[in-house]
C-alpha cells in the first residue's frame, strides 16, 4: 500500500493565496515571513527558507514531520521558524495553521514602548485581540516563549522581529495579524 502523500487532506492552496495576500497588505517584506498548516498525522506544512510569501507556488511549500525535517525527498529547506511553528502546534491542540509576518507598526510599537504589551484603542482592536504581548526573546530561543505567550493571545509580538498569530486556519490567523497592524498603526497615528 502506497503512504499518502505529505500534502494530503491540506488546503495547501490557502497558503499561496494568504502569502499573495500578506504581501499585498505590507505585512512582509519581499521575502520576510512564514507560513504553516497543522498536518493531521503531526508535523506541518511550512514556506520553505527564503521563499517570497507573495510569488508563493508549490514548490515552495514543504512537509516537515513533528522533528521539523522535510519529509519530501529532495525539497528546499523548510523556513527557519519551522521549530516556532512546531512548538505552537505542539501546545495548541486547536491550531490548524500560523502566519509569522513583520508588521512595521507592530514591530516599531514593540520597539518605541518598552512595554510588555500592544494595547489597541481601537473597538475591533479590543474586541479581536484585548492585549498583544510583546515577548523580549532572542529569535533562536523564541519557540517555547512563543508557543507560551499563544495560550492566552492569538498573536504576540517578538520584540523588533515579528508577529506570530495562530488560527483555525490560515484565514484566522491573518485575521488577528491584520487586526494587530491596523490597532498598532492607529495608536501611532493617535500619537499615543
Amino acid at each position: 500500500m502506497t503512504p499518502p502523500h505529505p500534502r494530503s487532506g491540506l488546503d495547501w492552496n490557502s497558503l499561496l493565496e494568504a502569502g499573495r495576500e500578506r504581501a499585498g497588505g505590507e505585512l512582509v517584506s519581499s521575502h520576510g515571513g512564514n507560513l504553516s498548516l497543522r498536518r493531521a498525522g503531526g508535523g506541518a506544512l511550512v514556506t520553505t527558507t527564503g521563499a517570497m510569501l507573495g510569488r508563493l507556488s508549490p514548490e515552495r511549500l514543504v512537509a516537515v514531520g513533528a522533528q521539523g525535517r522535510s519529509e519530501e525527498a529532495g525539497a528546499p529547506a523548510p523556513s527557519s521558524d519551522t521549530a516556532i511553528h512546531l512548538a505552537v502546534y505542539a501546545a495548541h491542540a486547536q491550531a490548524g495553521a500560523i502566519v509569522h509576518v513583520h508588521p512595521v507598526h507592530a514591530i516599531a510599537r514593540s520597539l518605541a514602548e518598552g512595554a510588555d504589551a500592544i494595547e489597541p484603542a481601537n473597538l475591533e482592536g479590543q474586541l479581536f485581540l484585548k492585549r498583544v504581548p510583546v515577548l523580549d526573546v532572542a529569535w533562536e530561543r523564541s519557540a517555547e516563549p512563543v508557543a507560551r505567550a499563544l495560550r492566552d493571545a492569538p498573536v504576540v509580538v517578538v520584540r523588533g522581529h515579528g508577529s506570530y498569530a495562530r488560527g483555525v486556519d490560515v484565514w484566522d490567523a491573518l485575521r488577528v495579524t491584520s487586526a494587530l497592524e491596523e490597532a498598532a498603526r492607529i495608536l501611532t497615528l493617535a500619537g499615543r
